[in-house]
């Protein structure tokens, strides 16, 4: 065989190998990119819940948190109203409105914030942010007062300004919270086809206000 034949054929084997390289590369970096597209996709919540089950380490994340924050509120004294869980999108305390409020107010009656001390200064001491979130029930809302048009949306956007005020003179920054109202449009029982008490209860479960940990 010829030495030209022989550096030809040479050269086409380096070609092969190069190719299959290249496409190995090629394949690995789509893998790569379509795990960084679907980690972007997924809320702290369950990104903690996974990075616990994984490493079997629950320290300084959310859902340790939410078990702490889960003591104090069921403990002694407790705090009545209140309920905690880790949602996809982070720990979510509901707060019962009408331990907080007056029926259509949004002053936070004050020996409502006595009991939360202990709660305020654990969440107070780690690094997440907080959204407030306001929630209404479904009966519609409508008022005049003092020329101020009062709705289920600005009540609801109301009391979660009100509880933001006392996070800032418990101690928060300010950077770290968000005011939100959602009026009637995210509940948390549907009081679709409800009747009588199980509409009120449905109704009493809805007009909260809930503190998003994320």
């Amino acid at each position: 065989m010829k030495l030209d034949q022989l550096i030809a054929e040479h050269d086409e084997e380096g070609l092969d190998s190069f190719y299959i390289s290249f496409g190995d590369l090629m394949v690995i970096l789509c893998v790569f990119l379509v795990m960084l597209l679907t980690m972007s996709k997924i809320d702290i919540g369950s990104f903690e819940k996974i990075k616990s089950v994984m490493t079997g380490r629950t320290e300084n994340t959310l859902v340790e948190l939410t078990s702490t924050l889960k003591e104090i509120i069921e403990g002694t004294p407790g705090i009545p109203g209140a309920t905690v869980h880790l949602a996809k999108d982070g720990v979510r305390v509901d707060l019962d409105t009408g331990v907080l409020f007056a029926t259509g107010s949004a002053v936070i009656k004050g020996e409502a914030l006595d009991s939360m001390d202990q709660l305020l200064k654990e969440i107070l001491n780690t690094k997440y942010l907080i959204d407030v979130e306001g929630h209404t029930d479904d009966v519609p809302l409508y008022k005049v007062v003092d020329g101020e048009t009062e709705t289920n949306w600005s009540l609801s956007g109301k009391r979660a300004s009100s509880v933001i005020l006392h996070l800032k003179s418990f101690g928060f920054a300010s950077r770290r919270l968000r005011a939100v109202g959602y009026a009637h449009t995210r509940p948390v029982v549907d009081p679709t086809e409800k009747s009588g008490k199980r509409l009120q209860d449905a109704r009493a479960r809805n007009r909260r206000v809930s503190l998003l940990i994320r």
